[in-house]
């Protein structure tokens, strides 16, 4: 095991947002982190059914996440986010599969490299890619000192089922007709937003009723 993982793909794409993998978040199912996160967004639940189930695809989820209209987000975002992201992750990862695959990192420090400028969640590497991978191009301020704050609460769940925690899969507080019901709606609804490309299309969207 090398004593750092520096990029979400490959072999370690399971700790990626966009890895596609069914966990449920606040009662929904998602099938990827980054689907959850944008959703999470949302204050209304009726108007996250968008981005619930299994028909949106991650990439697009975090598309649709940045033409949220600003009516829609909840406000408090800024101060929320990280533990919204840890609260996902604890999900995701309680599932026994990808909690293994999570434990089998052992101690590697984990670093969310990347190649569009996020230095936020992960550390951009742009700047020391060979040009053929310079996806998004240079900046000047992607210097390799990045947040990397996805990776930071991976290790920290990762410490958590250590400890114990997180051993038993998260499932909604719900009976199963509901689920049915919600995930069936939120297909169709993924369906139509995901064909939508602007605000207003977005909003001229017949929301459907959530159980």
């Amino acid at each position: 095991m090398p004593s750092i993982i520096e990029s979400f793909t490959g072999k370690y794409a399971f700790l990626s947002p966009i890895f596609r993998s069914a966990f449920f978040f606040e009662n929904d199912q998602y099938n990827s982190p980054a689907a959850a996160f944008e959703a999470a967004k949302i204050l209304s639940r009726p108007d996250r059914v968008s981005f619930i189930g299994w028909n949106i695809q991650p990439w697009k989820a975090r598309r649709l996440g940045k033409n949220i209209p600003t009516s829609w987000m909840r406000p408090d975002w800024d101060a929320v986010q990280l533990d919204i992201m840890l609260d996902i992750q604890r999900s995701k990862f309680s599932w026994p599969v990808l909690r293994e695959l999570l434990l089998a990192t052992e101690d590697a420090q984990l670093v969310h490299g990347n190649a569009c400028h996020d230095n936020f969640w992960g550390v951009c590497e742009c700047q020391s890619l060979p040009a053929g991978k310079q996806k998004y191009g240079v900046s000047p301020r992607c210097t390799g000192d990045g947040g990397n704050r996805l990776g930071l609460i991976l290790m920290q769940v990762r410490q958590e089922i250590r400890a114990g925690l997180h051993l038993t899969p998260s499932v909604p507080k719900c009976g199963p007709a509901a689920e049915v019901t919600t995930e069936s709606q939120a297909g169709k609804r993924a369906a139509q937003w995901a064909s939508a490309d602007t605000h207003s299309e977005l909003a001229s969207i017949r929301r459907p009723t959530l159980i």
